[in-house]
């Protein structure tokens, strides 16, 4: 079972209210065979969605092997696009480049994983998508029975040392001693591919990284690990928009609303090995 904080809590209930609001209008006109999304005005190029994106963040956007630009982002936008009747045209750049970009009216958005965060918030608006946090990783099967944090009471758990997973763990432990529970062993190591190898080698019962290092490793090593459970939800994604451009908003949020209301967003985040709970919008 996953685990929200209050903070995540009052931004989805604020965020959410104006997706549903546009999201039940346009779901019915396109239901009855009229245009899906009205596309944006005061569009960078006339008839694409230019986007700013910083493709070094798997599985949300990277280079693919045979070229161009792959990831749930990507894809996601290409899908977003094409309900207002436009065409993606996605520029990678650097990350701390992409605000002053936007800002400067060289993109319409950016579509970047990026965090929503209370400074970034003061320049631009969003509109989410993700929640992330912490996932526990166990082989495939999931021999221990994993479902739950206390669930690790009386196993050993492998971390890199110094990272924010340390600290976790270290607060579990002291829950299940507080409990009366079996002792959390932490195996505490340099990298996360140590932690990672020592699952595999059953040196450690599991193993905790990000969501997104999760979804990573994943599709890096298909059919070895699964997701037992994901807590510490408590950092949200969107899509930024200027702060002047409410027809952008209006436009993303009614996309988004047919996205999630067709299913097609839950299967992305089935491709990309995403946990479903961290959609934002499974509540």
């Amino acid at each position: 079972m996953s685990k929200r904080t209050p903070m995540t809590q009052r931004i989805i209930a604020a965020l959410a209210l104006a997706l549903m609001v546009f999201g039940g209008h346009v779901a019915a006109s396109a239901a009855e065979g009229g245009p899906q999304v009205t596309p944006p005005s005061g569009l960078v190029a006339r008839g694409k969605l230019t986007y700013g994106v910083a493709a070094t963040f798997p599985p949300f956007e990277y280079h693919a092997e045979e070229g161009g630009l792959t990831g749930f982002d990507i894809e996601m936008m290409a899908r977003l696009a094409e309900y207002m009747g436009l065409e993606p045209a996605p520029l990678d750049m650097d990350f701390d480049g992409l605000i002053p970009a936007l800002q400067g009216r060289r993109l319409d958005i950016i579509n970047s994983a990026m965090y929503i965060t209370p400074a970034r918030a003061e320049q631009v608006d969003f509109v989410p998508y993700l929640i992330i946090g912490e996932a526990i990783i166990v082989r495939a099967g999931n021999p221990r029975n994993i479902q739950e944090l206390d669930d690790l009471c009386g196993k050993t758990v492998a971390v890199t040392r110094g990272a924010i997973g340390e600290v976790y763990m270290t607060d579990q432990a002291a829950v299940c001693q507080a409990k009366g529970l079996p002792r959390l062993n932490i195996l505490a190591l340099p990298t996360n591919q140590d932690a990672m190898l020592a699952v595999l080698q059953g040196q450690a019962d599991a193993f905790d990284t990000s969501i997104p290092g999760a979804a990573h490793l994943q599709q890096q090593r298909p059919g070895q690990f699964e997701v037992a459970t994901t807590f510490e939800l408590g950092t949200v994604i969107g899509i930024a928009v200027r702060k002047d451009d409410a027809d952008m908003k209006r436009a993303l949020e009614e996309a988004m609303a047919l996205l999630v209301e067709s299913g097609e967003f839950d299967e992305l985040l089935r491709k990309y090995n995403l946990p479903l709970e961290s959609s934002f919008f499974r509540n």
